[in-house]
């Protein structure tokens, strides 16, 4: 039997990654999400990824849930996988996620708390744990906007507080001739997404995979201090950003 959904939002066509949760959640039917960087395809993601359990979860999103404490502000929260495991730790959780239909299903998938807004929108609130997971550091899109991304995260950080977050060094993917990140005049981790799922496609949008080194000199700028507390395999890692 297919679950139902109360309120149901009216669905648009800018929002495929919404959509694809949505229908996943509702039907169980796992249709691939297509993927284009820089106008190249790439792997196709499945909506059944972002509904996964804990023990699905990758070892750098195992380490970075244990090490949450106090109120946890999980930013793009999507259907809330992360959120329902630290509130089942009885932690303070609050899932951000700008999707309205992904923000809707993580409220009846059961967080408690979902703020269907945008990042910078967030004033005044503090976090003892902010999360920024699926190489979450690279959604502002460019260094500059990086940049006002970290200042405004270590703004919402309380006195002793931190950010975990993880990205990927994608410098191996043009030493392996890979002609979606070519070098060009531009650093090589700027690249440009396009989304499509069943024939509705999301506006492109930029995305940035911070090498250590970069990651590293915007924390500086940004008054953060940068440990790299985990690494996977392709240059993958994991990061504790907190107040220098």
């Amino acid at each position: 039997m297919e679950k139902s959904l109360p309120n149901r939002r009216i669905i648009t066509k800018s929002d495929p990654m919404g959509v694809a949760v949505y229908d996943y959640f509702l039907s169980g039917i796992d249709h691939p999400i297509k993927a284009k960087i820089n106008g190249v395809p790439d792997h196709d993601m499945f909506p059944s990824l972002f509904f996964r359990n804990y023990q699905q979860m990758k070892g750098y999103e195992r380490i970075a849930l244990k090490l949450c404490k106090g109120s946890v502000l999980d930013v793009g929260a999507c259907v809330g996988s992360h959120s329902l495991i630290l509130q089942k730790r009885k932690l303070d959780v609050t899932a951000l996620e700008k999707s309205s239909l992904a923000a809707q299903i993580a409220g009846e998938r059961g967080v408690k708390r979902v703020v269907c807004d945008d990042i910078f929108n967030l004033k005044a609130i503090e976090y003892n744990t902010i999360l920024v997971l699926m190489n979450g550091l690279g959604i502002a899109g460019d260094e500059a906007k990086t940049l006002k991304l970290l200042k405004h995260l270590k703004r919402l950080l309380a006195p002793k507080g931190f950010i975990l977050g993880d990205s990927t060094d994608v410098l191996y993917r043009t030493m392996n001739a890979d002609k979606a990140f070519e070098i060009g005049d531009e650093y090589h981790g700027n690249v440009e997404f396009e989304l499509t799922y069943k024939g509705i496609k999301a506006d492109k949008f930029k995305w940035i995979y911070l090498d250590p080194a970069l990651l590293s000199e915007l924390c500086d700028k940004a008054g953060l201090k940068c440990e790299l507390i985990h690494r996977d395999e392709n240059f993958h890692y994991l990061a504790k950003l907190s107040k220098a």
